[in-house]
């Protein structure tokens, strides 16, 4: 049976136990990034905030990481996206998607509810009037659109067939 590790936590630390594992953790991070920089042939930089410490580290020198960080934010196609940019045009295509499923449930109820009539079925419901006076507005402009093209189609079969 394999052996369990300890968890290490701050708790269970003294402080200058942390200090080497934070040393340790910080060159073997520096390490990994100094391999994927020339793995990748790519610019690493690393900058950590240290708690109860006034200055940084930063990695391979703080210059460098600052150089490395200005010229990835001079990129005009670069650009730093919170979690809300992100999310707002995936959140409106969502809604709108959402918003045109409901159109269509709602003209295929109210469907529905014109055929229910022409069987017999009574209307209970305010909503479901509303409903029926939208299709039959939206029937209406499409007889109509219908009777336009009916109309120009007569018109081109009387043109052609008079010289």
């Amino acid at each position: 049976m394999p052996r369990k590790r300890a968890r290490l936590t701050t708790s269970n630390l003294d402080e200058e136990k942390r200090k080497n594992m934070l040393n340790e953790k910080l060159a073997s991070l520096c390490k990994k990034a100094h391999e994927l920089s020339i793995l990748c042939d790519v610019k690493v930089g690393i900058i950590c905030s240290i708690p109860k410490k006034t200055d940084v580290f930063a990695w391979p020198s703080l210059i460098e990481a600052q150089n490395i960080v200005n010229d990835y934010l001079g990129f005009p196609e670069h650009k730093l996206v919170t979690h809300n940019d992100y999310l707002k045009p995936i959140v409106k295509n969502r809604e709108k998607y959402i918003r045109k499923l409901e159109e269509i449930a709602e003209e295929k109820e109210m469907k529905n509810l014109f055929n229910g009539l022409f069987e017999g079925k009574e209307l209970f419901n305010v909503r479901e009037i509303k409903g029926l006076l939208k299709l039959i507005v939206a029937k209406r402009v499409q007889l109509e659109q219908r009777k336009i093209q009916l109309n120009e189609v007569v018109a081109n079969d009387n043109n052609v067939g008079h010289p």
